[in-house]
């Protein structure tokens, strides 16, 4: 006889029922802590080795990291590599002063030697530039009167001169110079040249004369943006810094266009459209333009020739889902590493092509290297298609499935000679506006920023085209800047 107190069949199966289900939901909750677990330490692990984030933002961690990895020995020799045109000092035949030194007497008797001609047995030529001082001009303006009509006419100041005193075109360009790209603020770059000069430099008269340069070129970015535009390949990279607000700091972005020695610099307070479409640049531009995958750059994608993404970038992405394996476990590598040999014997293969004289690369390798690239990506979306995440889909299966829908973007360079493998040249001047960053810590305005912008890009495009920047800087106080040439 059963005891009425015993749990009847339905109530057991209740209980059970209960267990399960609180059993799935310690389960799913448990599979939810892992997948975030898993994102966090991704998160944590992100550095400029595997990830789009700049090298300046590397913590301990990274640094440590690199410092632990053993340096790849290079094949080639020490220094400049054959070809290379150096820049050291050159020897002058037609030095501008020449010393003649003679021994004082004999090494081996002691006589007295100043007296006897010898001959020239070494030659050795110094650089060095005379003491800096100011020279003082003074221009007096005559006054004459007319014989015939009595009218006295004075003659006029020469263009530049202002006031009773003021400092020449050459002190104009030199403070002007190291102002606007001497990394340093403007009372620092008004103290330097007062302390060359010997003379009190104010720091009112170099930020006038800043804003001065700026001012006066206008024209120049204009036809510097018309010469982007028509150029066959563009790059364009944009990176965030910052701006003193009232309370706290706030972000602007710098962004950078470049094509060949073309250099251009911008800034905004917005990373979108307002902001690309502003500038003037990437609107009706239809040549080749090498970028990032930022989405902003999408929709300029339909009017380009063509387009090639940064695969330094794409190679920094698959090594960081390779790092999001478990130790011991080869579940993202399987697939990122195929991808990324296939990538980079592809670079190495278009350039010994070209190296060897060829426009294009033999059908037989190009093809091989597309089948193992396709294959690993496709793997890598069938991996990584039903992983959980706590936020959408798992990263391993978004930058496959980028990696297949834009492989005609990834794979351009091998197809065009002429577009690179990376973004490089359009990330690489953003290096001096990280050192910028790190001497002047913030730019107290937007305005500002875009002043040193545009005065960034006039002295980089002239210097490339091998303009001395003080000259440069003399020709815009002047009112007459050196313009970008017309492209080929």
């Amino acid at each position: 006889m059963s005891d009425p107190r015993d749990p009847s069949r339905e109530e057991l199966l209740a209980a059970v029922a209960e267990l399960r289900a609180a059993l799935a939901e310690r389960d799913a909750v448990i599979a939810a802590l892992l997948a975030e677990i898993g994102q966090l330490k991704r998160r944590a692990g992100m550095d400029s080795s595997n990830s789009s984030m700049p090298p300046s933002s590397d913590g301990p961690t990274a640094k440590a990291k690199r410092a632990k990895k053993p340096r790849k020995r290079s094949p080639r020799p020490r220094g400049g590599q054959a070809g290379h045109e150096g820049h050291a000092l050159a020897w002058r035949a037609d030095p501008d002063q020449i010393t003649i030194v003679t021994p004082a007497e004999c090494g081996g008797c002691g006589r007295r030697l100043d007296d006897i001609e010898g001959t020239v047995a070494a030659r050795v030529q110094m650089f060095d530039t005379p003491p800096v001082k100011l020279q003082v001009t003074e221009y007096r303006m005559v006054k004459v009167a007319c014989p015939g009509c009595r009218r006295a006419t004075r003659a006029a100041t020469p263009a530049g001169l202002a006031g009773p005193c003021c400092y020449g075109p050459n002190v104009r360009a030199a403070t002007a110079l190291l102002a606007c790209n001497g990394h340093m603020s403007i009372t620092r770059a008004a103290d330097l040249m007062g302390v060359l000069l010997d003379a009190p430099v104010s720091t009112g008269f170099t930020g006038g004369l800043v804003k001065r340069v700026a001012g006066r070129l206008a024209g120049f970015e204009t036809a510097l943006k018309e010469r982007l535009r028509a150029a066959p390949v563009l790059h364009h990279d944009e990176t965030p810094a910052r701006v003193a607000g009232d309370d706290d700091d706030r972000l602007l972005y710098v962004y950078t266009a470049r094509a060949d020695r073309l250099a251009w610099f911008g800034a905004a307070d917005n990373r979108g459209h307002a902001a690309l479409d502003g500038f003037g640049i990437l609107p009706g531009y239809r040549g080749t333009l090498v970028r990032d995958d930022y989405a902003g750059y999408a929709k300029y994608d339909r009017h380009v020739a063509a387009v090639q993404l940064c695969c330094a970038h794409l190679l920094r992405s698959l090594r960081g889902i390779g790092e999001l394996d478990e130790p011991g476990s080869r579940v993202q590598r399987c697939w990122t590493e195929p991808v990324m040999s296939a990538l980079t014997e592809a670079k190495a293969a278009v350039a010994k092509a070209r190296a060897d004289g060829a426009t294009n690369l033999q059908t037989q390798v190009l093809d091989g290297l597309r089948a193992r690239y396709d294959e690993a990506v496709a793997w890598g979306i069938a991996t990584n298609t039903h992983r959980d995440w706590p936020t959408g889909r798992h990263p391993g299966y978004t930058l496959a499935k980028r990696l297949q829908t834009r492989a005609a973007q990834v794979w351009r360079f091998t197809a065009d000679f002429a577009v690179p493998f990376t973004n490089n040249p359009a990330e690489q001047p953003q290096r001096m506006v990280k050192l910028q960053m790190k001497v002047g810590g913030c730019w107290r305005s937007v305005r500002t920023a875009a002043r040193y912008c545009l005065i960034r890009s006039y002295l980089g495009t002239a210097r490339n085209h091998g303009v001395h920047p003080l000259d440069a800087l003399r020709d815009a106080l002047a009112g007459n800047p050196w313009m970008p040439p017309q492209n080929a």
